[in-house]
C-alpha cells in the first residue's frame, strides 16, 4: 500500500538546480546541517572487513569498495581493501562526509567482477547508516563473483530509449538499473549504446517473472522523473506476457535534476502560504483590544499549518530527504494536532470559553501517543527508514503501524469535523437569541467546507490505495496527485484567514462579554406576571430613553448587565413578554428610529444606508432583512407607499 501518509507517499524528493530562490535553498540546507551537527555526528571513522571471499578468489586480486560516495567508481584507488595475514580484507578508517548513510558493493576492479549471490543472481546494493560518532566496524562476506560463477543461460530483453528531454546535457551517458543488477545506477555493463537517430539501446537479462528498472545518467541524483522534478514509479515489465524477442520502447519525459527541484509552482504555493501564516500570527496578535483567548488558539492553529507546510517543502528536495529522511515525520504531526486546536479556537470564538489550552489535554492524547510511536521510528537506521517508506509492504511491522496511524487519523479528523460543524451550526441557529446584529462569522462555514474537501480527498486516497493493493494495479501517480491536492487545499485555509484579517479585522478583535453566552435551555420556569410586567417596562425604558440599540455590538449579556439581571431571565422576559427573540426585539426599535429619521428634514441629505448604520445596523443586508421582517416591505416600497398616502 502507499497511503502510509498524506506526506510519506510523496516524500521521494529532488535535487535542485541553480536558479532564482536557490540562495534560500542553501540557507535551508545550512540550517539542516547545523541541526545535524547538534544532534548527530556522522563523520565517524568506519572500517570495512571482508572476512570471507569465495575459494576461487585469486590472492593477487584487488578488492574495491564502490558506492554512492564515489559515484559508483568500481576501481577507486581511495577505496582499496588491504589483504591481511589472516586472510581478511580491510578498508580502514574511512570517513563519509555529509552523508547519513551510504549504498555500496564490492568489486574486483570493474562491474564484470562485482559481487553476486551464491547462485549467480544479482546482489542488491548493500547499505549502511551512520548513527554514532564512535569508530565503527562493518564485517562483510562475499558469496560469489559475477565472472567466476557458472552463469545459467538467461533470456534477454532489449530496451530502447526513443525520446529524451530537451534539457538533456549533450554527450551524456545513459544507464539503466534495476533488479537485474542490484539497482546500481552507474553500472558500466548497462550503459546504453547510441545507435543513431537519437535512439539508445541496451539488452538486459531476465531474472524471475518481473523486471523493475529506471534510467539514470550515472547516479541517483540524475534519475528520470516526472514533471516538476517529482519521482516516477519504477518501470515494470511482466515477463510472463512478453516474448523473448520483444523490443521495449521507452521515452524519458524529465530528469529530476533538470526540473524545478525544491522550488516549483507547487512548493512555492506552500512556501508563500507558510510565510503568510507567520505574518498573520503577528497581525492578529498586534491588534489593540483583540479577542485574546480566541486569537491565542488561532495563532497556534496557523503555526501548526505553516510549520508543517515548511517541513513538507524541506523534504521535497532529494538531497535533503536522502540524508535526513526523518524530517518527514514532522509533517505527520498535523494528523492529531490540527483538529483539537481548531475545536478550541471555535469554542473560544463562539462561546468565549476561557479555559486554558492545557485543560483540553484529553483531546491531545492521540497526538502524544503518535509522538511516542514516531520516536521509535526516529532511531531506525536511515537506509532502513527510507526503504520502509519507498518499498512499502504490509509484511513490514513499521509500515503496518503507519497504515493504522493514517486510518485512525482520518477517523479522528472526521469525528472532529462533525463535532465542530455541529457547534457552528448550533451557534448560527441560536445567534439571534444572543446578538442584535450579524457577527461576520460566516467564514467558519467556508473553512469547514475546505477541511471537508481535504477529508474527502483523504478518504479517496485510502480507497484507491486499498484497491491498488488487492488488485496489484499501481496507482502511484493518482495517489501522489491527490496528496498534492490535499496540501494545496489545506493551505487555502491560511490564505482565507489572511483575506478576512484584512477585509474584516473586527473578527479578530471582537469584544468579549463578561458572561459566557449559552444557548437557551429547553425547560425554563415561567416568570411571575408582576416580574414579567416590570421587566417589560424596564426594557422599554432602557431602549427608548438610553437608546442602547444604537450600539451595533449590543449583546444579550451586555443588556442583562445594564439591567442588573442575568442572561436567562432577560431572555425569557423578551421571549414571553414580546414574543420575539433578542435580535428581533432590538431591531424593532432600530427600524422605528430609522423611519423617524428618514422622515426628518435634518437627515434628508443622508442615504438610507447611512441612516441604517447610525441607528445600530452593521450591514446593508442585515438592515434590509430586518426592515422587511418588521414592515413586510422594502425601505423603498415602504416610503413610496407612505408618500402616496
Amino acid at each position: 500500500m502507499t497511503t502510509t501518509s498524506l506526506l510519506l507517499s510523496s516524500k521521494k524528493t529532488h535535487c535542485p538546480t541553480k536558479r532564482k530562490g536557490y540562495s534560500v535553498y542553501r540557507y535551508v540546507v545550512l540550517i539542516v546541517l547545523l541541526l545535524q551537527s547538534i544532534f548527530l555526528k556522522l563523520n565517524a571513522q568506519t572500517t570495512f572487513i571482508v572476512d570471507y571471499v569465495p575459494p576461487e578468489t585469486n590472492v593477487k586480486d584487488t578488492l574495491y569498495l564502490s558506492g554512492s560516495f564515489n559515484n559508483w567508481n568500481p576501481a577507486d584507488k581511495n577505496y582499496i581493501f588491504q589483504l591481511q595475514e589472516n586472510g581478511n580484507y580491510v578498508l580502514a578508517n574511512k570517513q563519509f562526509h555529509n552523508s547519513s548513510w551510504i549504498s555500496y558493493k564490492i568489486t574486483r576492479g570493474n562491474w564484470e567482477t562485482v559481487e553476486v549471490q551464491k547462485n549467480g543472481q544479482p546482489l542488491n546494493v548493500r547499505k549502511h547508516s551512520f548513527t554514532s560518532s564512535k569508530p565503527e566496524t562493518v564485517t562483510l562476506q562475499v558469496a560469489g563473483w559475477a565472472d567466476q560463477l557458472k552463469k545459467e543461460k538467461t533470456n534477454k530483453i532489449v530496451l530502447q530509449v526513443v525520446d529524451l528531454p530537451n534539457n538533456t546535457p549533450p554527450n551524456t551517458s545513459l544507464f539503466v538499473c534495476g533488479n537485474f543488477n542490484g539497482w546500481v545506477p552507474g553500472d558500466e555493463r548497462y550503459k546504453l549504446q547510441d545507435i543513431g537517430n537519437g535512439i539508445h539501446q541496451i539488452s538486459i537479462p531476465v531474472y524471475g517473472n518481473r523486471i523493475e528498472y529506471k534510467y539514470t545518467r550515472g547516479n541517483w541524483l540524475t534519475v528520470e522523473g516526472n514533471s516538476y522534478g517529482r519521482p516516477r514509479p519504477n518501470r515494470v515489465l511482466d515477463v510472463n506476457i512478453l516474448s523473448t524477442k520483444t523490443l521495449i520502447k521507452d521515452s524519458i519525459a524529465f530528469w529530476e535534476d533538470q526540473s524545478y527541484g525544491i522550488f516549483n509552482p507547487y512548493t512555492l504555493v506552500l512556501v508563500l502560504t507558510a510565510l503568510q501564516g507567520f505574518f498573520l500570527i503577528f497581525i492578529i496578535n498586534s491588534n489593540q483590544n483583540n479577542n485574546k483567548w480566541a486569537n491565542q488558539a488561532l495563532s497556534i492553529l496557523i503555526f501548526v499549518i505553516s510549520f508543517t507546510l515548511i517541513a513538507r517543502v524541506v523534504i521535497y528536495d532529494r538531497v535533503i530527504y536522502t540524508n535526513y529522511p526523518k524530517l518527514s515525520l514532522l509533517t505527520d504531526l498535523v494528523f492529531f494536532l490540527y483538529a483539537p486546536t481548531l475545536l478550541i479556537y471555535i469554542k473560544r470564538l463562539l462561546h468565549h470559553a476561557k479555559k486554558s489550552i492545557w485543560q483540553y489535554w484529553p483531546h491531545f492524547l492521540p497526538f502524544l501517543l503518535q509522538c511516542i510511536v514516531y520516536v521509535t521510528f526516529f532511531f531506525k537506521p536511515t537506509h532502513t527508514f527510507i526503504e520502509q517508506n519507498l518499498f512499502q509492504s504490509m509484511d513490514s511491522p513499521p509500515y503496518a503501524v503507519y497504515e493504522v496511524i493514517v486510518v485512525l487519523a482520518l477517523a479522528f479528523n472526521i469525528w472532529y469535523w462533525f463535532k465542530i460543524n455541529g457547534i457552528v451550526n448550533r451557534y448560527f441557529k441560536n445567534i439571534e437569541h444572543n446578538y442584535s446584529t450579524d457577527q461576520n462569522l460566516k467564514y467558519l462555514n467556508t473553512i469547514l467546507i475546505i477541511l471537508g474537501i481535504c477529508l474527502l480527498l483523504w478518504t479517496v486516497i485510502i480507497t484507491v490505495d486499498v484497491y491498488a493493493t488487492f488488485t496489484e494495479q499501481p496507482a502511484n501517480f493518482l495517489i501522489n496527485f491527490l496528496i498534492d491536492g490535499i496540501w494545496i487545499v489545506f493551505s487555502v485555509v491560511v490564505f482565507f484567514l489572511g483575506y478576512f484579517a484584512i477585509k474584516q479585522p473586527q473578527i479578530f478583535r471582537m469584544p468579549e462579554p463578561e458572561e459566557e453566552i449559552e444557548e437557551p435551555k429547553i425547560e425554563k420556569p415561567v416568570l411571575e406576571t408582576e416580574e414579567l410586567a416590570q421587566l417589560k417596562t424596564n426594557l422599554h425604558q432602557i431602549m427608548t430613553q438610553e437608546q442602547v440599540y444604537l450600539n451595533p455590538q449590543l449583546s444579550l449579556p451586555e443588556l442583562a448587565e445594564k439591567m442588573n439581571t442575568n442572561v436567562h431571565t432577560l431572555s425569557r422576559a423578551i421571549n414571553a413578554g414580546f414574543n420575539k427573540n433578542f435580535r428581533d426585539f432590538v431591531n424593532q426599535y432600530r427600524i422605528q428610529d430609522f423611519i423617524n429619521r428618514a422622515q426628518d428634514e435634518k437627515y434628508k441629505n443622508q442615504t438610507f444606508l447611512a441612516i441604517a448604520l447610525a441607528v445600530g445596523f452593521n450591514s446593508k443586508s442585515s438592515f434590509n432583512r430586518s426592515f422587511k421582517k418588521v414592515t413586510d416591505k422594502s425601505p423603498r416600497e415602504y416610503f413610496n407607499q407612505l408618500n402616496q398616502d
